[in-house]
């Protein structure tokens, strides 16, 4: 169980810091464990800096509540937040020992590369750190166009550096085995564990120019908000016309 409202459990070395700030996604205090992206959590809910830039960008856009969501995992503090937020939230997760459109312990299996959903389903759409992991980014990005309905958005997070262009790190052979370009980089998520995800690409400012030739109107927009704790938070805002 976490602890009362501005009471944060600490480690026995004093590393926690004590509260600044109030999540935005539920409402409770905000702690410090280290300085990196990921070491200010929500002592309820565990978001991160991302998660909580992702719920403001969200919050500013004014969705109604009968809006039709889409996000592409079914764990963490951004999808309980939308499933609190929206009645119609969809999601799914990309199993490897799954068929897209089965499920898996409840959960839709969906391959972003080829949607097994209906055009025009959503009004607005949201990941954070997926794209970097699949294998034709492009196609995924024309998939979400696909199933947004017109002037629905898209808002995602991926790892982003100030780089002209994005780097690709990997691609998949037409017999399905990778070909790694450079040294390979493995993230983790929640399904798979730490180090198991590949990542394909590291992005840089030509991401909004990816999204542009998915048919998007997109722009990166730097999130700050200090009562929140979140600090220049690349969040990536993309609109179907």
């Amino acid at each position: 169980m976490p602890d009362r409202p501005g009471r944060p459990r600490a480690r026995g070395d004093g590393g926690v810091m004590p509260p600044r700030g109030r999540c935005n996604l539920c409402g409770w205090p905000i702690v410090r464990i280290d300085s990196s992206v990921f070491g200010t959590r929500c002592v309820r809910c565990l978001s991160t800096q991302i998660h909580r830039a992702v719920g403001l960008v969200i919050e500013s856009q004014g969705h109604a509540r009968e809006s039709a969501v889409y996000e592409l995992s079914s764990k963490g503090a951004l999808f309980r937040y939308l499933k609190r937020r929206f009645p119609r939230l969809y999601f799914s997760e990309y199993f490897d020992d799954v068929a897209p459109e089965n499920t898996k312990c409840g959960v839709p299996c969906q391959d972003v590369q080829n949607l097994k959903l209906g055009d025009g389903r959503f009004d607005l759409v949201t990941s954070t750190e997926v794209f970097e992991h699949v294998p034709d980014d492009l196609k995924g990005f024309r998939e979400i166009h696909r199933v947004l309905r017109g002037g629905g958005y898209f808002v995602f997070t991926v790892p982003l550096t100030r780089n002209p262009a994005t780097v690709e790190r990997a691609v998949l052979r037409p017999d399905g085995g990778i070909e790694h370009l450079m040294e390979p980089e493995y993230h983790g998520d929640r399904i798979r564990g730490r180090g198991k995800v590949l990542a394909f690409r590291t992005y840089g400012r030509d991401l909004t120019s990816r999204l542009e030739s998915a048919g998007f109107v997109a722009v990166t927009r730097m999130i700050s908000s200090p009562g929140n704790r979140v600090f220049d938070i690349p969040v990536n805002v993309a609109r179907k016309p």
